[in-house]
Order: structure tokens, then C-alpha cells, then sequence
């Protein structure tokens, strides 16, 4: 446990960069948080395919973000590390992310934690500090166990072996630690490695492991493509990415562009396998049906409930759900008059279940559990990104 950087009671209470998460479809089926906080602009970790990454030199030109919020409980629970990760070199001279925990530690804010950072161990003491209070959830970036992809994809991010000794540091700490797999990359390893990928990542954490598939951004989306093309002897099928990602894919809208479920499983379901064997929940960002269980109890007491819990609430019901039933259920929650409205509308327009085994019921404007998944969107997970009031 680190001596070095006694917790401050003196820093401000400030959390830089506060936006709201869910603030439309894409984000209710992928999240349960509340807010996400930027402690940088810019990461210099520059992965391949990260869905937040600027032209150029984006790597090189971090900067420490403002505080734009007071850290108030109302917030639910907190995300770091959403868009730029939390513990990239220049958190050893700024501080940025301790701050933020030391902050949710004095104002009792539940924080999940996403990095690919090994720096994350300098900070078990505060960690230590919140996992007593069940207000923290560490969760560790691991797309692959190959050095050689990883070298490939995640040039200057540390090695997924050094992740992982970090990841073992902080359980053995009594801090919850789980993962994160995203993107998952259809034809980038073979169902064997990805049900080796699953179990190990769940037989570590025990918890829980999260996964997205990979979601393309017109911006960058030729620069990758011909990394996948580089590595082609390297992966296991760059036919499979080529039939799930095509090179010229129909860029429609400002958000990520994901391939279909059909184009998917063959890759997720060994994964899942592996992640169920290990004894986790597999948590399915963009098909949430394929979801192995709720996630309860530590931080998620303050969670948001995705569009998975929606339905697996619905389905639990006897019969037909009508709207007073459902938000009766979802006020306990405290979603806030802006996201009720949101979910209030895509119910009304019969999008709220797409993806679910929910479907419409004989009445109008009700809802009934059924057997039927219907094609998950193929879109998700890109927050508009309004700041927080």
C-alpha cells in the first residue's frame, strides 16, 4: 500500500469535465452509470481503435481537464476512464485521478474505475479506503493476452501481462477488481483464445467482465482497417472482420457503427463460455440479452438500470406492463425528469426493448415478456456530449 501520497483532506472538492451518460438509446442499452468524468483531454495511449481518438498526433498534446462540478452524492454512481484513461504518464506528476478519488471518498460517491493503466496500484490506499464503504469498482482494459496484438493495437498502452499483475495487486488489496473487454473484434482471435480470454479475466475477478464490440467512426475508420489488413497473418480471420466490418460501411449518423448480432457470435459466445466457466458475469454492452446476470450489490446499489434490467423486469411480472407500472419501478431508481422523459418516449415509440426478449402486449402501450430476440441496434455507446448543469 502506497506511503508516498498521504490522502489529501485539503484538495478541492472539484470533479473535472462532469457529463451525463445516459442521454439517449445507444446509452441506456450499454450503461449503468450516471456520469462520466475526464480527468485528461487527450490520451497518449493512442489505441488503434478507440472510438475518441482526434487526428494526428492526438497522443501527444494532453492536457489536464478543468473541474466543472462539485462532487455532490446526486451523482450517482461515477465513471472514470470512459473516453481517456485515468492513469497514462501524466497522472504521475498531476494527480488528476487521485483527486477524483479522494473527493468520492469524502462526499461518498460510488466510482467505477476503467484503465488500462498500471499506475492504478499507487493509489491502493484511497482504493482501500472506498472498497470498505462499497463505493468502488476497479475495472482493468484487456482486449487480448497476446503481446504481439496487443503490440499491434495498443502500442503504448502497458502490456496486458503487466494489467493483469496490477489487476491481481488490487484484489489482493480487498478491492472489487473486474474487466473490461472492448472492442471485441469479430476475426481478430480465434474461439479458443477468446473462451481463454474469458476464463482467465473471470477467474481472476470473480465479478464480472464487460464487453463491447468493436464500434467504427468515419473519422478513423481507413487508418484501422489497414492496421487489421497489417496484421492479417497475425489474427485469426481477417475474412470474418472483413464480412462483419466491411471496408465501406454506411457512416449515417454521428454515433459508432457496430456489426450485427449475426456477425458477433461466433465470437461471443466461446467468450461467454469461457467468462461462465470462470465463474463472472458476462455483460453484453451492445446485446444485452446475451447477458449471464444482474449486477447487485458494492456500487450498483446507485446504478441506473440499462435497458437489459428493464426487460429482465418486465419479463418477471405476471402479465402485460403498462407505463404507470414501469415508472412506479424505475422512479425508485431516481432517474431525473430529462432521462425519465427520454425513456417515456422510446417506450411510446416501441424502441425501449429492441434487442430484448420484450415485446409489444395485445393493449397499446404495454409490454409482455416473450421468447423472440429481435435484432439488437447497430449502433451504441457514443454519449452525446452535453455538460453536465
Amino acid at each position: 500500500m502506497s506511503t508516498l501520497i498521504p490522502i489529501s483532506n485539503r484538495r478541492p472538492r472539484q470533479i473535472p469535465r462532469v457529463f451525463d451518460f445516459q442521454t439517449s438509446i445507444e446509452t441506456i442499452r450499454a450503461h449503468h452509470w450516471r456520469v462520466f468524468s475526464d480527468a485528461y483531454s487527450g490520451c497518449a495511449f493512442t489505441c488503434s481503435y478507440c472510438l475518441y481518438k482526434g487526428p494526428g498526433d492526438y497522443g501527444r498534446h494532453v492536457k489536464v481537464s478543468p473541474g466543472s462540478a462539485e462532487a455532490d452524492p446526486s451523482m450517482g454512481i461515477l465513471d472514470i476512464g470512459t473516453t481517456t484513461d485515468p492513469y497514462q504518464p501524466i497522472e504521475a506528476t498531476e494527480l488528476r485521478t487521485r483527486g477524483i478519488l479522494e473527493a468520492a471518498l469524502a462526499q461518498q460517491i460510488p466510482v467505477f474505475l476503467l484503465t488500462r493503466g498500471t499506475m492504478v496500484t499507487r493509489d491502493l490506499d484511497v482504493l482501500t479506503e472506498l472498497a470498505k464503504r462499497g463505493l468502488i469498482e476497479v475495472c482493468f482494459s484487456v482486449i487480448t493476452l497476446r503481446e504481439d496484438l496487443a503490440r499491434t493495437l495498443e502500442v503504448r498502452a502497458p502490456a496486458p501481462a503487466d494489467r493483469l499483475k496490477a489487476a491481481e495487486q488490487v484484489a489482493a488489496a480487498g478491492i472489487p477488481v473486474s474487466f473490461h473487454v472492448a472492442p471485441v473484434i469479430p476475426g481478430l482471435q480465434s474461439p479458443a483464445e477468446m473462451d481463454r480470454l474469458g476464463y482467465e479475466l473471470a477467474s481472476l475477478s470473480g465479478r464480472h467482465v464487460f464487453n463491447a464490440v468493436l464500434g467504427a467512426q468515419k473519422a478513423w475508420w481507413n487508418t484501422f482497417y489497414g492496421v487489421m489488413e497489417g496484421a492479417a497473418d497475425a489474427i485469426d480471420s481477417l475474412e470474418l472482420f472483413r464480412a462483419a466490418y466491411p471496408r465501406e460501411l454506411d457512416f449515417e449518423r454521428d454515433a459508432a457503427v457496430n456489426c450485427g448480432l449475426s456477425d458477433a457470435l461466433s465470437t461471443l459466445l466461446p467468450f461467454r463460455d469461457g467468462v461462465t466457466r470462470g465463474g463472472a458475469t458476462f455483460v453484453a454492452e451492445n446485446f444485452p440479452h446475451l447477458t449471464t446476470g444482474p449486477l447487485e450489490g458494492g456500487i450498483y446499489r446507485w446504478k441506473l438500470p440499462t435497458v437489459y434490467d428493464m426487460a429482465r423486469w418486465v419479463s418477471a411480472q405476471t402479465g402485460p406492463v403498462d407505463w404507470g407500472a414501469f415508472s412506479a419501478w424505475y422512479a425508485g431508481h431516481t432517474p431525473g425528469d430529462r432521462l425519465t422523459g427520454l425513456v417515456r418516449g422510446l417506450w411510446d415509440q416501441g424502441e425501449l426493448f429492441v434487442g430484448t426478449a420484450v415485446g409489444p402486449a395485445a393493449e397499446p402501450g404495454t409490454y409482455i415478456g416473450g421468447a423472440e430476440i429481435v435484432e439488437t441496434a447497430r449502433t451504441t455507446l457514443v454519449a452525446r456530449r452535453g455538460a453536465r448543469k
